[in-house]
């Protein structure tokens, strides 16, 4: 096979596909439908058809009557002229005779053409009734096929309602049980799965985030157990005001004028001695 065969077989099987894919787009009950009406219409053409040759064969059916009639007049006028002859020989009279005679063989010339008229057209007319005879079973046929069709129709789209509905249920099933290609994943183990991978980043961020909040508060800790000598003797005085401290009292410190005073005392004591 050549090249530019494969191209062409290419380009009938492109075109059948399209005209396949076209199809199912139209639902199976419009696409019979629509073929039935153009059936009925074939029908009604032949119908029709029927009609003229039935029209045509009753035509002729009372041409052939007239013709027969007419026939039969000439061949009774020929007998009365042969008879005429005869009595007129009879009489002895030659002319009359001869005349009649004369008449006698003109009407059965025209008696023999009539006849051989009336027989072709009895032939036509047995063509024509034959042929009404087979256009009336040819749309009788038709029309027993017509609703034939009509009701195998109606089977064909409830085989393909039901082979639809079966076909949904099968997919239905598919999904139920993960087995349609390209969609073999189960939702609810991707979730827990996501699940596991947030539960571990969130350890981990939780551990971070622990360790660093204990540090700050360790800080915040050691910054404030962080005592001056001031601050440490005022806890102290507090806790002995409270009764909470073991240790002695420290001397409290005195005041300028007790000081001044007691220098004086101090310094009259050294005078004296």
């Amino acid at each position: 096979m050549g090249i530019f065969d494969r191209i062409i077989n290419l380009i009938k099987m492109f075109f059948a596909g399209f005209v396949d894919s076209a199809e199912d787009k139209v639902p199976i009950e419009r696409r019979l439908a629509y073929d039935r009406v153009k059936r009925a219409e074939n029908l009604k053409q032949q119908m029709g058809a029927a009609e003229d040759v039935g029209a045509a064969a009753e035509m002729m059916v009372q041409q052939l009557a007239e013709t027969r009639i007419m026939a039969a007049n000439v061949r009774q006028e020929a007998k009365r002229h042969i008879e005429a002859a005869a009595a007129a020989a009879a009489r002895g009279d030659t002319a009359t005779q001869q005349s009649e005679e004369a008449r006698a063989i003109s009407l059965s010339e025209e008696l023999a053409s009539a006849e051989s008229e009336v027989a072709g057209l009895e032939h036509l007319v047995g063509e024509a009734l034959s042929d009404k005879k087979e256009a009336i079973a040819m749309v009788i046929d038709q029309s027993k096929e017509l609703e034939k069709l009509a009701r195998n129709d109606t089977r064909l789209v409830a085989r393909a309602r039901m082979t639809g509905m079966r076909r949904q249920q099968l997919e239905l099933r598919e999904r139920m049980m993960d087995l349609v290609p390209g969609d073999q994943t189960n939702a609810r183990a991707r979730v827990e799965e996501q699940i596991g991978k947030d539960e571990v980043r969130f350890r981990a961020r939780r551990d971070v985030v622990d360790a660093m909040w204990e540090s700050k508060r360790g800080s915040q800790r050691d910054a404030m157990t962080q005592q001056t000598a001031a601050g440490a003797a005022k806890l102290e005085e507090l806790k002995r005001e409270m009764g909470l401290s073991a240790a002695p009292a420290a001397p409290a410190p005195a005041r300028p004028a007790e000081q001044a005073q007691e220098a004086g005392q101090s310094d009259g004591a050294a005078g004296g001695a």
